[in-house]
């Protein structure tokens, strides 16, 4: 009987285990890919580049495309980058102009002309590899220990863990954070260390839980409380997006103001009207004053401190800088202590020394802001629809219309606000005079309301700068800067902290800057050697005669209510209630006055300002305003910003 055998039975193989398989393969291959990238990306990618670049300008020849085309195809790709750029600013890193891209700008157009083979190909490659070995170079780690590249990978956990294991923060979870904190709950972030200006320290932003950014300001004391340093090494400030969940805080290790800084050079910004005072504390920049509003008109200034801080230092700095301006800006200086205030400033501004001087120039300061009142209002303009106006509104920049800008700085001004005429005038020069070109800085020991000459007085002070050196009282502060900014002058020592250094000069500022930082302003050993070769300062005024001149007080009646009008005499004074006369001139001495103004004008090749019209002139100021805008009428000369310049055709008759 036949023997019937059956072959073997083989298992199916199973569809789940090529799945794995191929899964296992895949992820090797890919992991084998990043390793090779990561490895030899760097390398590779100037290889590469190179190569490219060498083929485009071969590809360019063998199309006999010619060199302008090259480079006004790379003309177009430099302006759409620029573009871009502009547009996404994301892309400004990824588009940034290279080296690497000169010298393609440079072989395109020429590859595209000459060929890209036989000696310019030697030539094109030697300098490729000129510029592959170093780049190669540079990232050989990635090749040779790849492992320890990756360390650059996690920045971010390292900077975690530094932040963890830093004192500041840690003290600031235990302390400022904790239960009984003042900021409970908050943290620490985005920890920065730096170095600049003198200053050195590590910066902060504060995450908030439950507080506002206010709340952190004003817990500046507790801060530094819980850190046990003085008020200097501490600063609270808002975030640079004004969010209210968050502050920024500084821990200062060094201050920047330690040594008075020296005054070198101008720094008053003739367009934006911000005078640079001094350094802040943390070396961030400088604490700076608003002079004035450009296209408003100037700003008061109140200067507070205690004696010997460092007032009269910020009138030298102004002195210094208003010198400067070509007589578009004058400073006055008023001390009724007859000039014992800061003698060293006398020789270089125009003064007035003693209660009976500083009463005549109060005096004619109101004379004049009247005269300007009168002139600004007949002038003539025309608007954006064509259409003439007749009297501007405000004073748009120092020298405009020929007015010079005055400043008219009162020290010690308890003893003139204690006269009521003469409070009356300083009131309304601060309340009026700034759109006529006119403002006042007041310098005093203390605000008291009383010795302000009423809180009118310093309510319109505190409308624009405020400046406060070292004092012994904290209400200073709060009546001066208010709820705008948590400063702290009167915890300002004589000296600072753990050295014999004076703090003269520090204070905290409020104008062009209200940072709640310490700045100290710059110092000018010797006037004589900052303003040498520098003309001093001259003011004219209306003559004015005074009806009282007596030294005492005018006081008010008791129960009497409002201000006492100054008594002036009314013959050199502009009566607002009648129209306004300018001076009349005869037809000869007109025309004798305009040939006067042209010489002048066709000598000075940039022109001239009003101020300096009127003092080369020696015309009376409106007479000299007037003759100007005649001749600017007529055709023979022309405004230039605020100069006045000949028309090329009367330069050369």
């Amino acid at each position: 009987m036949a023997r019937h055998t059956t072959p073997d039975q083989q298992p199916e193989a199973q569809p789940d285990q090529h799945e794995d398989e191929t899964e296992a393969l895949a992820e090797a291959a890919s992991a084998f890919a990043r390793s090779a990238a990561h490895r030899y990306g760097r390398a590779v990618a100037p290889h590469v580049t190179a190569a490219g670049v060498w083929g485009t300008g071969a590809l360019l020849h063998l199309a006999d495309v010619p060199a302008w085309q090259a480079l006004v195809g790379e003309a177009a790709a430099a302006a759409t980058a620029a573009t871009v750029r502009t547009l996404f600013p994301k892309t400004r890193e990824a588009l940034a102009w290279r080296w690497w891209q000169a010298g393609a700008a440079a072989w395109l157009p020429g590859a595209a002309e000459l060929g890209a083979f036989g000696v310019m190909q030697s030539a094109y490659f030697a300098a490729a590899g000129l510029w592959t070995v170093p780049h190669v170079w540079r990232h050989r780690n990635y090749i040779t220990r790849p492992k320890g590249k990756r360390r650059a990978l996690e920045a971010a956990a390292q900077a975690k863990e530094l932040e963890a294991s830093d004192p500041i923060v840690i003290r600031w979870a235990q302390k400022t954070a904790g239960r009984k904190g003042a900021l409970v709950d908050s943290k620490l972030t985005n920890r920065e260390e730096f170095q600049r200006g003198g200053a050195a320290g590590t910066r902060y932003r504060i995450v908030l839980d439950g507080h506002t950014t206010e709340d952190a300001m004003q817990a500046r004391k507790r801060i530094c409380s819980d850190f046990g340093v003085a008020i200097n090494f501490v600063h609270v400030e808002e975030p640079p997006g004004g969010e209210q969940n968050a502050a920024m805080v500084t821990f200062l290790k060094q201050l920047a103001v330690l040594e008075p800084e020296l005054w070198t050079e101008p720094l008053l910004d003739m367009d934006t009207g911000v005078l640079p005072i001094g350094p802040f504390e943390d070396g961030a920049g400088d604490g700076a004053l608003q002079v004035w509003e450009p296209g408003s008109g100037p700003l008061p200034v109140g200067i507070f401190g205690a004696m010997r801080t460092g007032k009269s230092s910020i009138l030298k700095i102004a002195s210094a800088e208003f010198a400067r301006t070509e007589g578009r800006i004058v400073l006055d200086y008023l001390d009724p202590q007859d000039g014992q205030s800061c003698p060293s400033l006398l020789p270089y501004v125009p003064h007035a020394l003693g209660i009976n001087a500083i009463r005549q120039r109060l005096y004619a300061y109101q004379a004049e802001m009247q005269r300007r009142r009168a002139l600004l209002s007949q002038i003539e303009w025309v608007d954006e629809d064509g259409v003439t106006q007749r009297g501007v509104q405000s004073y748009d920049h120092p020298g405009v219309h020929g007015m010079p800008m005055l400043v008219i700085a009162i020290d010690e001004f308890h003893l003139v606000a204690r006269h009521e005429d003469l409070a009356t005038i300083v009131h309304d020069i601060l309340a009026e005079g700034s759109k006529c070109g006119m403002t006042v800085w007041t310098l005093d020991q203390n605000v008291y309301v009383g010795g302000m000459g009423g809180g009118d007085i310093l309510a319109l002070v505190n409308s624009g700068n405020i400046v406060v050196l070292r004092v012994s009282d904290r209400r200073i502060a709060s009546a001066t800067f208010g709820e705008r900014m948590n400063a702290y002058p009167h915890l300002i020592k004589i000296h600072f902290p753990g050295t014999q250094k004076k703090t003269k000069g520090c204070g905290y500022l409020l104008g062009a800057t209200d940072r709640p930082v310490m700045m100290r302003a710059r110092h000018i050993p010797r006037m004589g050697a900052v303003m040498r070769g520098v003309p001093a300062m001259t003011v004219k005024l209306p003559n004015i005669a005074v009806e009282h001149d007596d030294a005492a007080p005018a006081r008010k009646k008791r129960g009497g209510k409002g201000r006492r009008s100054p008594a002036i005499a009314t013959a050199d004074v502009v009566d607002l209630d009648t129209t306004v006369q300018m001076p009349t001139i005869a037809q000869a001495d007109a025309a004798a006055a305009q040939t006067t103004v042209l010489s002048l004008l066709a000598d000075a090749g940039q022109g001239l300002t009003g101020p300096q019209l009127v003092t080369r002139s020696g015309l009376p100021l409106p007479v000299a305003f007037r003759v100007a805008a005649s001749l600017v009428e007529q055709g023979r000369a022309h405004m230039d910003g605020d100069r006045y310049v000949i028309a090329d055709g009367e330069r050369v008759a």
